[in-house]
């Protein structure tokens, strides 16, 4: 089954992430209850943004006001194997492991000691060789959806596809910087940075683990 996700919340989300700010804080600085933001993108109230609060967000999170525009909750529909946006409870024992453009996990493992109580948390095998010698195909890598993505750290990105109606792509990088306009991600073999626009990126996840290095 198909989830819907909205651009204009993923985006608010990763940027918070990114920028370690939390829901309550930046409520704040806008001038609002402190759960307007945790009001907006968990419940969907208001269904878009005032223009007055797309202005201060674009300068709290530092992004474009026009990528704030839209929301109401049309947005692109993925599979949860390609959308990195997986639902599995916290206090489960085990974690899906997503891949093959399927909808459903291709099947469960073990929930890792550095994934204990996180929500959402998932795993997908590696299947490029541009990240050697850190990982290799093959390789089972963990995911935490939630947990700041800073400089340097690796991630599993999604970007935009180049022609509407395909699936993004999906890819496991290091995460670089990321501007107002754009965001550089790097790859290690062979080594490169390579510039997306912003708009482009539509998650950014945070690899914390692999199962070789975590003995699972």
């Amino acid at each position: 089954m198909d989830s819907v996700i909205d651009p204009v919340r993923q985006l608010i989300r990763d940027a918070l992430a990114e920028r370690q700010l939390n829901m309550s804080s930046v409520s704040k600085k806008l001038g609002k209850n402190h759960a307007y933001m945790h009001q907006f993108l968990d419940r969907g109230i208001p269904a878009r943004l005032p223009e007055t609060v797309r202005e201060q967000l674009s300068e709290i999170l530092q992004v474009p006001e026009s990528q704030l525009k839209g929301g109401g909750g049309q947005g692109v529909k993925f599979s949860p194997g390609r959308q990195a946006r997986p639902t599995f409870s916290a206090s489960s024992d085990k974690i899906p492991v997503l891949g093959g453009g399927s909808s459903e996990p291709v099947e469960h493992v073990s929930r890792p000691p550095q994934l204990a109580g996180v929500n959402q948390a998932y795993a997908v095998y590696v299947t490029a060789s541009n990240m050697e010698p850190r990982y290799y195909p093959g390789e089972l890598v963990y995911v935490h959806p939630a947990k700041p993505v800073t400089a340097k750290a690796f991630v599993l990105v999604q970007i935009r596809a180049e022609r509407e109606g395909e699936a993004p792509t999906t890819s496991i990088m290091r995460f670089v910087k990321r501007t107002a306009t754009k965001v550089t991600l790097g790859q290690l073999n062979p080594p490169k940075d390579i510039e997306i626009k912003a708009s482009d990126l539509l998650s950014t996840h945070r690899i914390v683990g692999s199962a070789e290095s975590s003995g699972l």
